[in-house]
């Protein structure tokens, strides 16, 4: 007789130890109505030192140039947050929607040009077969190892209102993670599972 608790997908992903992590907390979401909604997918493979799904966005387009990015965009009229990330990552990565085992969301984050946007955390399979589309110039799979073990950069900017924060940069491979995908990272590196 087989153990239900190994077989059953739903105890799988609740004994996923990044699931686990994502119970234990609580979340914290952001009331920024001036700002437009948007979603981004962080998806972690599933292996024992996790790869985490990044794009490095076309030079091409009319913002955000060749920057470090999560799959992700704004919300459509009636879109929740986990559908968006889910659209967003199908359309940019051909990451199908039904891949992402969809563990939850991270803290909400703002950035400065007015995006009020939600993480949702997704394990995926290891083996994937992406393909970026024109909004992607490359697809990158940094390991959690490999970014825990880089000499994170800390820099301490003042926002036009006054507020003093604190931003992230991770120099990996020859690219520079920074931005809110460095500030969502730093979040998973430092609070996450090892």
């Amino acid at each position: 007789m087989t153990d239900p608790i190994l077989t059953d997908p739903l105890d799988a992903v609740q004994l996923d130890p990044w699931a686990v992590w994502l119970g234990g907390r609580t979340r914290q979401p952001l009331e920024l109505p001036q700002y437009r909604r948007a979603a981004v997918l962080v998806a972690l493979t599933r292996e024992p030192d996790p790869r985490v799904l990044l794009t490095v966005r076309s030079t091409d387009l009319p913002t955000h140039k060749g920057q470090i990015a999560f799959p992700g965009g704004s919300l459509e009229p009636g879109e929740t947050p986990l559908q968006a990330a889910l659209r967003e990552a199908d359309e940019e990565v051909g990451l199908a929607p039904h891949l992402p085992e969809v563990l939850g969301e991270l803290d909400d984050v703002f950035t400065p040009i007015g995006f009020h946007v939600t993480p949702v955390l997704a394990r995926v399979p290891a083996q994937l077969n992406l393909i970026p589309t024109a909004e992607v110039a490359q697809i990158i799979l940094p390991t959690l190892a490999e970014l825990r073990a880089l000499q994170v950069i800390r820099e301490r900017r003042t926002l036009p209102d006054g507020t003093s924060v604190i931003l992230y940069r991770y120099p990996w491979q020859g690219h520079d993670i920074w931005g809110m995908t460095a500030r969502i990272l730093h979040d998973l590196l430092t609070q996450g599972p090892e």
